[in-house]
């Protein structure tokens, strides 16, 4: 008989499975004097043991992510099967991707793909998942469709971060100290008070410094001088060549010397804190509530993507000889001698202000012997702003982003059922309730061009749903799973505009005063002749956040709303007392989205003019250009879980099938802005319509895409105190229909064109087909091994040694896919979106005390030094992104009482 690949080793581990329980009979008492903890979870909304719960699923708690370093959602992705975590550096915001499946809009018009919630709640920014994880019971990662019991954007699986709940009958706090590497420093600490006999408060705090660890320089030989340091804006002039990129195209006036940047306010550094309180009133044994209030502060420089030096060296240009070579116009070409991958230059320095205000209340109450009634309610506002340096340097075009306020405020309720018998049925229904609230003001600035602002002060989202899962003992062995949710999502902007400021061209040198929008390299400025951007130079640092400069180029307003169905339909099998066998069939929704609007000018074909309305306004006519539709998601699933030797040994498998229809995958497009420049009537263009092309991030769909996989974890204790975790995983991704799209990664170098002509959307040429291509952050296999041995003093201390190993081999960091498709260029290893195998090394050495009240911990992470991308952009000649930090060590100091 022939098998597929990854069924056979489905029915491999169901094998061992059945075989294993004959070596677990011997039960001395040598063997059976340690055991793995029990571990509860709440992937079903209701506690049940993680080995008898039918759902791929991985549980930590807060030892095992200290131990990791773990102080955020965006540090687990080396723990969990199949999850890889990249960082948005423009919205601040973690990229979760979990079998493949991502969302890369990050933004308010985009919805991630994995949901995340906190104590219960629903978080809908993925801004959300940076609040730091301190005093928390658990992180749970389940993986596969959610949507039934945790709704939206769950098509591909759900986090749940649960926090620790106050303890009514005893008093205890801890305090933990920890130094590190760049000047780290980090502090946290709990109380906990019971008040009465039914009433308990619980506090908690963490905050965190650190240096940037980038080579970080102030340059300026960039256009836009305004908020750099006095230091840097008078650097010495450069005595000797020039060996950067931006002093070689600085021909306008004398180059200057690069500054280096004090790395406690540079990009990349750590400035955070969040501190929780909260409130437990437990009245009765059937009775209680608690009241939940956290505040999350991030008030660092933000983070800034850096060069891939690898990719960089392979770019070809001429030599002394007339010989196209690579190497000549790698990171030294850009920033000079030395640079590497940590190094950039920016003219911009990087600001976040961050902070996040969450209440959330949990109100249990067993009405009846038989009945559970549960609410979770929840409150969140984000508020932020920041600044960054967008092209850092790497070409002479000069680039700002800033968001000068963005405020996302959500409300959330969930009112539950639940049975609460011992009998063959157990069930949950409820009821879901969501609305946010989004409002922002921002812009882009290019100071050799245009500044591009946005206004959108009513954006919407509202949510309404209503579901029911219930499991029914077919027999004592065999249980029966069924669960349906339907959902509406509305989505909806209100009077948002998109504005533009560009130079009035009108007005020469001889008119009194310039337009808000002055170009940096405009040279006839009066009585700036001789200083080309020194005109632009002396407007304040805040001249481009005032909106009346601009004029409207968008008119945003619009709505749309989608419903759906989702279904869970599964079986699990008790194979024995130890060993139990599961599948279901499921599948998962997420709603379609809304996009700013493009304004067209409605021509008169009669006479190639534009007319004017009575008021002297042009007829214009508006269309939804980037609104999108669903994306719909089948997944079949076959696991096996068991534990052996006497609860010393565990093990989980899983094989998946999903089938994605319509999927959304989210990349820079062209669009085109249609303004009027407004020359003087003598001129031969009075009143000419002018067609720009800018760069948007727009979600599209895709065809079909399939997903495959298989996952094995394993926890095992091998013998007494010693103990081995970790998993192994085998993933397949494909775009399986037609995908023709024009391609918008490094279209410039790939196509050997002009930024114009490489964004042109009439022409053909630039268009591939991108069936077959993988899903972004999908190695094919991938590998986590954790060993930890505990060796005991003749005092009662312990020594604990640890070392966690991370393997994953190669996969591609977008969905375009590079080197599959054929080029002007020819070879594309210089602008490709690969990321290569790699390893992470953790290690730690802890001393605990005899009555375990206090211990002391030394840490080294990414000990190998590994320098492992988790982004790519390919804009401006080079492939640029996030990556890992180097490697970190440093030590911690906990007590508790």
């Amino acid at each position: 008989m022939i098998m597929h690949k990854p069924l056979a080793l489905a029915v491999s581990l169901a094998s061992t499975a059945l075989a294993m329980p004959v070596f677990a009979q011997d039960t001395t008492d040598e063997k059976s004097t340690w055991a793995l903890e029990e571990i509860i979870v709440t992937a079903t909304k209701r506690e049940t043991n993680l080995m008898e719960t039918p759902v791929a699923i991985s549980a930590f708690s807060q030892s095992e992510l200290d131990r990791q370093g773990i102080t955020n959602v965006k540090d687990i992705a080396n723990l969990v099967p199949n999850l890889d975590i990249a960082y948005d550096q423009d919205q601040s915001s973690p990229v979760i991707a979990m079998r493949g499946v991502r969302s890369t809009n990050t933004s308010e018009l985009g919805d991630p793909s994995v949901g995340l919630h906190m104590d219960g709640v629903y978080s809908p920014r993925p801004q959300g998942a940076m609040a730091l994880m301190f005093d928390v019971e658990r992180v749970e990662a389940l993986r596969g469709p959610q949507g039934t019991l945790f709704g939206r954007n769950s098509t591909v699986g759900t986090i749940n971060v649960i926090s620790k709940r106050p303890v009514i009958d005893e008093l205890e706090g801890s305090l933990g100290i920890e130094i590190g590497r760049w000047n780290q420093r980090q502090i946290k600490g709990m109380i906990n008070i019971p008040v009465s006999d039914t009433f308990a408060l619980r506090a908690s705090a963490m905050k965190e410094t650190r240096d940037s660890y980038l080579n970080g320089y102030y340059d300026a030989n960039q256009w836009d001088r305004r908020r750099l340091p006095a230091e840097a804006q008078n650097a010495p002039l450069l005595t000797g060549e020039p060996q950067t990129l931006t002093q070689r195209a600085n021909s306008w006036t004398a180059p200057r010397e690069l500054v280096a940047a004090d790395p406690e306010t540079f990009y990349n550094n750590s400035d955070q804190y969040a501190y929780r309180l909260s409130g437990l009133w437990e009245p009765s044994d059937t009775l209680s509530w608690m009241l939940t209030y956290e505040k999350y502060q991030d008030s660092s420089a933000g983070g800034i993507n850096t060069i891939d030096c690898d990719k960089a060296d392979q770019r070809l240009s001429e030599n002394a000889d007339g010989d196209m070579v690579p190497g000549l116009l790698g990171c030294e070409y850009i920033y000079g001698p030395g640079a590497d991958e940590y190094t950039v230059a920016v003219n911009t320095p990087g600001k976040l202000d961050l902070s996040i205000d969450s209440v959330r209340s949990n109100l249990r109450w067993d009405f009846s012997d038989t009945l559970s009634f549960i609410y979770n309610a929840g409150y969140a506002s984000q508020q932020r702003s920041a600044l960054m340096d967008i092209d850092a340097g790497v070409t002479d075009w000069d680039m700002a982003l800033n968001f000068i306020d963005t405020d996302y405020v959500s409300q959330s309720h969930e009112f539950q059922l639940q049975s609460m018998t011992d009998g063959p049925l157990q069930w949950i229904a409820g009821i879901f309730y969501f609305k946010e609230q989004n409002g922002m003001e921002g812009y882009f600035n290019a100071a050799m061009n245009d500044s591009t602002f946005w206004d959108q002060p009513d954006r919407t989202l509202e949510s309404i749903a209503y579901f029911g899962q219930g499991t029914y003992d077919l027999s004592e062995k065999l249980h029966l799973t069924l669960g349906y949710r339907w959902s509406k999502d509305t989505k909806q902007d209100k009077g948002g505009h998109n504005k533009s400021c560009l130079r009035d061209y009108s007005l020469g040198p001889d008119d009194e005063g310039y337009p808000g929008c002055y170009p940096a390299w405009v040279s006839d400025a009066p009585g700036y002749e001789d200083d080309p951007n020194g005109y632009f130079n002396s407007y304040s640092a805040d001249h481009f956040d005032d909106p009346s400069i601009y004029t409207d180029t968008t008119n945003n307003d619009t709505k749309g709303s989608w419903a759906s169905a989702t279904y869970r339909f599964g079986f699990d099998y008790d194979l024995s007392d130890e060993v139990m066998l599961y599948s279901y069939l499921a599948n998962g929704f997420k709603s379609g989205g809304i996009g700013d609007v493009v304004v067209e000018y409605e021509q008169d074909p009669t006479t190639a003019e534009y007319p004017l309305d009575a008021d002297g306004n042009r007829i214009v006519k508006t269309t939804h250009a980037s609104d999108y539709d669903p994306e719909e998601v089948v997944t079949f699933e076959i696991g096996a879980k068991g534990d052996f030797y006497d609860g010393k040994l565990n093990l989980s498998g899983t094989f998946f099938l999903s089938s994605y229809k319509d999927m959304q995958l989210a990349a820079p497009e062209s669009v085109y802005n249609v303004y009027a420049v407004q020359m003087n009537p003598n001129e031969e263009h009075y009143g000419e319509v002018e067609t720009n092309g800018f760069v948007v991030y727009r979600t599209k769909n895709a065809a079909k895409s399939e997903i495959k996989g298989v996952e094995f974890e394993f926890d095992w204790a091998p013998y007494r105190n010693g103990h081995v975790s970790g998993f192994a995983t085998w993933l397949k991704t494909e775009i399986t229909s037609d995908f023709v799209t024009r391609f918008d990664y490094a279209a410039s170098d790939l196509f050997e064109m002009d930024y114009g002509p490489a964004h042109d959307n009439e022409n053909p040429d630039l268009y591939r087909n991108l069936k077959g291509n993988e899903l972004a952050a999908a190695p094919e296999f991938s590998v986590t091994v954790n060993y930890d041995h505990t060796f005991n003093i003749k005092n009662g201390a312990k020594v604990i040694p640890f070392i966690g190993i991370h393997w994953e081999d190669e996969s591609y960091l977008t969905y375009w896919n590079v080197d599959k498709h054929e080029f002007p260029v020819g070879s594309t290893g210089a602008y490709d979106d690969t990321r290569a195998a790699f390893h992470v090394v953790n290690v730690s050495v802890k001393y605990l005390s005899a009555d375990e009240s206090w211990n002391l911990e030394a840490f080294g992470y990414n000990v190998t030094d590994e320098s492992i991308p988790y982004w790519a952009g390919g804009s401006d000649g080079v492939v640029r992104g996030s990556r890992s930090m180097p490697a970190n060590y440093g030590v911690r100091l906990n007590y508790s009482f």
